[in-house]
């Protein structure tokens, strides 16, 4: 028997030591479990997929542990988890579901033996597709802080802000200042990345108001900016917030691209005098006045290219003139110089005006160029330029078509049909657009604005209507958004002081109430909540709900019992916390909105 059991062993070593045969790895003992080292997506990587694979590698290449644990979260606040297990060994896992395009998230792991984690490898963050096109980036929507608000931290990445499209931008550029026309941008900075989070380089001032807004960046060319907010640097929380402070009232330039006319024979002698709109230009030649008269049409189509600066600084935005030759750029919140110009060599513009030449505001100088300053509130609207076509091409005014809307002044066009609804886009007057639908008090139209391929209501008090009313279908609009977010009050704590490491000095949860309330039902609610002591304040963590009862009774339950050691390190201090809140129609708040609650906590040798 022991020969032959001796020969089994031999042939089981031989088995593992044959050329294609893998050996199982043992499993790591449990108390030895490693971190894990993340190899994929790398950091501030951008993935080609919605259900990327994750990937790293396990240090010990002796053993494995039973599985892993994947946590994933979504930007910018990374309060939720979309991460699984492995059930295995296997160092790669993709989430179960599509993840949302043009967004940010956090993944990290931790190795497994039955229940028994191992230490916890992350965050590191990564970007899902597609990136924005430059014409497309639209402006920022700041959340946090908020508005009058304080902030507390001043070297973290606490000012937040989404990003409305499904898409993400090169990166955001983010003015800090204490002057809210923004004039001193020494500590302005931007992010580098499609992060949607950003902290001053260097430390504020407590107890003074900042002013900040964000705007997205492809290469060089902004996008528009957010509106800007206000808040107060405030550490100890014995400053008080200011309130919400009034942004600068922005600045527009405008201005048309005219056709300066002047019309004289083909053949024969020059006619004397001139014909009006026309000069002697010299050497025997006549062109136009370089002054618009009245009658002379405005040119569409045309480019115009908006500097901050001088006129060879780089552009940092464009437009084209609409239907009657207008342009305008409105809602310029960074005052100082500019140049507009317009290059009539330049694509689109080459197929627009080419053969021909300026009159205005330089004669026969290309490109053409304007010079303007800008301070608050300001509105330049003579910065016009005239072109004088070498073959006189006949301006047509447009008929509209039946079924069609022309609008007579600037319009907003909105999801539905009166004021509440949010504005999807502005349409300039002249522009003719076809009529789709209508409300039963036939007082707002639904309209398609083909130029932009966008659906949308417009007032008819706006413009004029070609048609007939009966011949238009009637449309029942959208009801209107639920934009209340749920209520959060009676927010205390069950416990005077709580105590860490031991629970021989008194309890060693922390239990939170809050009674939370909206009429489209709650979706989540967490608490926020962080350590601070002589050190600063330590890393936020979430605690979802405990219990619940009716009424709108919510129960968190912190476990600070050895949680609090790493950051208060033997030391007391408080745990600081709010109550978040959202409900099923998007709309989120928390609680308090401004200072921190919070509960003392010692420690318990």
């Amino acid at each position: 028997m022991k020969r032959i059991y001796v020969f089994v062993a031999g042939l089981l070593l031989l088995g593992l030591l044959l050329p294609g045969c893998t050996p199982v790895k043992p499993t790591c003992p449990t108390d030895s479990l490693q971190a894990v080292t993340l190899t994929s997506p790398p950091m501030w990587g951008l993935v080609g997929s919605l259900t990327p694979t994750l990937q790293w590698t396990y240090p010990d290449p002796s053993c494995n542990p039973e599985g892993y644990r994947i946590n994933l979260m979504t930007g910018p606040f990374f309060t939720d988890d979309l991460g699984g297990g492995t059930g295995g060994p296997s160092t790669s896992w993709s989430p179960g579901a599509p993840l949302e395009p043009g967004k940010e998230y956090a993944w990290g792991v931790a190795p497994f033996n039955g229940t028994t984690p191992g230490p916890y490898a992350g965050r590191s963050y990564f970007f899902t597709g597609p990136m924005c096109e430059t014409a497309a980036l639209v402006a920022p929507v700041l959340l946090e802080p908020a508005d009058g608000g304080t902030f507390d931290y001043l070297y973290d990445d606490g000012l937040i802000w989404d990003y409305p499209e499904d898409c993400l931008p090169e990166g955001y550029r983010v003015d800090l200042s204490t002057d809210p026309t923004f004039a001193d941008t020494s500590l302005s900075g931007g992010t580098g990345n499609p992060s949607t989070r950003w902290g001053p380089g260097s430390p504020l001032t407590d107890c003074t108001v900042y002013f900040w807004r964000v705007a997205p960046i492809n290469g060089t060319t902004l996008g528009p900016f957010s509106d800007a907010r206000s808040f107060t640097a405030d550490t100890t929380g014995m400053c008080g917030g200011p309130g919400p402070v009034s942004p600068p009232d922005s600045a527009s330039l405008s201005g048309i691209v005219w056709h300066d006319l002047c019309a004289i024979p083909e053949l024969g002698p020059l006619p004397d005098p001139l014909p009006e709109g026309c000069i002697d230009t010299g050497g025997g030649s006549v062109g136009a006045n370089g002054i618009r008269e009245p009658g002379e049409p405005g040119i569409a189509g045309v480019q115009v290219d908006l500097h901050l600066g001088t006129c060879a600084d780089p552009v940092v935005a464009n437009t084209l003139t609409d239907a009657n030759g207008a342009y305008s750029f409105d809602g310029m919140l960074v005052f100082g110089d500019y140049c507009l110009s317009v290059d009539a060599l330049a694509p689109p513009n080459d197929s627009v005006l080419i053969p021909g030449g300026w009159t205005a505001p330089q004669r026969d100088v290309n490109p053409a160029t304007h010079s303007a300053t800008v301070a608050s509130g300001d509105a330049v609207s003579d910065l016009d330029f005239g072109w004088d076509y070498q073959f006189l091409p006949p301006y047509v005014e447009p008929t509209p078509e039946p079924l069609s809307f022309k609008f007579n002044k600037n319009a907003y066009c909105r999801k539905g049909p009166s004021q509440a609804y949010e504005d999807i886009t502005a349409i300039p007057a002249g522009e003719i657009v076809q009529v789709t639908g209508r409300n039963d008090d036939n007082s707002w139209l639904y309209v398609f604005w083909s130029q932009f391929n966008v659906r949308c209501w417009v007032s008819v008090v706006t413009g004029q209507f070609y048609g007939d009313f009966a011949a238009i279908p009637i449309f029942t609009p959208l009801p209107l958004p639920d934009t209340t977010p749920p209520s959060i009050s009676d927010v205390h704590a069950l416990e005077g002081t709580v105590y860490y490491v031991r629970d021989a000095c008194g309890p060693n949860q922390l239990s939170i109430a809050a009674r939370i309330n909206d009429d489209a039902g709650i979706a989540d609610a967490y608490v926020r909540y962080r350590y601070n002591g002589n050190s600063g304040p330590g890393s936020w963590r979430t605690s979802p709900v405990h219990d619940r009862a009716m009424g709108g009774q919510y129960g968190f339950i912190i476990d600070v019992g050895t949680e609090a050691a790493a950051d208060l390190s033997k030391g007391g201090g408080v745990v600081e916390y709010q109550v978040f809140a959202s409900d099923n129609n998007g709309n989120s708040t928390g609680y308090p909105d401004g200072h921190l609650l919070g509960v003392p906590i010692q420690y318990c040798p």
